[in-house]
């Protein structure tokens, strides 16, 4: 089985677990204070009440968030494929060999791209990157030698070539966004002395509703994974589509293996 996906299940698992535990915990605790204080029970229902409704608030904030984060990093991929595929069509403004050079070079761009996107869950390499950053540099010296040639092409040449490199740095830029240590630590504080305090108040009342409990572990534990995982969207379960940049591939293989006139 995939490791990722084992990695993500026992994730998964953990938080169950221990919200499920924080349960049994307040419960003992309730459980022994019972009876000292007539007023403990409808303190106890009160503050639930309100941590839920916090819990519910900052789980709605963060997944509002990460859900923002990952629709941009997808809207990325199809707007650089877009932007390779106008510099590879405006090549056709420069002359044959110049030409020649700057599609081969975006097509080899195109193939390191989903090179390193297949590799991502297990990391991006220093490699990689400076793997991009040649590329970078072979497109632009395509591109500034071939307008050289015809000046007239320079603007409409060098401002999609241009494009195609700012795309990277903006992937790059999106993919470094993430929900704060510190936030994702409070909301798995939070989640887990609510459910302390919903076992307390149990333990309270000496009635154990396990079945309530456990379905409110599960969704919150749910919340949480979904959350932390849609924010990190290339190593976890939920993952960016590349599509965009493979069709574009297949394309700019045919258009560059198609002999010419």
């Amino acid at each position: 089985m995939d490791v990722v996906f084992l990695t993500q299940l026992g994730i998964a698992l953990l938080l169950v677990l221990g919200l499920l535990l924080a349960v049994e915990v307040g419960f003992h605790i309730g459980g022994r204070v019972r009876g000292s204080d007539a007023g403990k029970a409808m303190e106890s229902g009160a503050i639930q009440g309100a941590m839920l409704g916090l819990l519910g608030l900052l789980l709605g904030f963060s997944f509002a968030g990460a859900s923002g984060r990952y629709m941009e990093r997808q809207d990325l991929i199809p707007n650089e494929a877009n932007a390779i595929g106008t510099a590879f069509l405006r090549a056709d403004l420069l002359n044959p060999p110049f030409a020649a050079q700057l599609r081969e070079a975006l097509a080899d761009y195109v193939d390191h791209r989903v090179e390193v996107s297949r590799t991502l869950r297990h990391g991006i390499s220093a490699d990689a990157l400076a793997e991009v950053e040649r590329d970078h540099a072979r497109i632009w010296d395509a591109a500034l030698q071939g307008v050289k040639d015809n000046p007239t092409a320079t603007v409409s040449v060098l401002g999609p070539v241009n494009e195609v490199i700012d795309f990277h740095s903006r992937r790059i830029a999106a993919a470094r966004k993430h929900l704060p240590g510190l936030v994702v630590g409070l909301l798995l504080v939070c989640s887990v002395l609510t459910l302390g305090v919903i076992g307390y108040a149990s333990g309270l009342a000496h009635r154990r509703n396990t079945l309530m409990t456990s379905v409110i572990a599960l969704l919150i534990a749910a919340a949480l994974w979904t959350t932390i995982d849609l924010d990190r969207a290339r190593i976890g379960l939920i993952q960016l589509s590349d599509q965009a940049l493979h069709d574009l591939q297949a394309q700019l293989g045919s258009t560059t293996a198609r002999p010419s006139d």
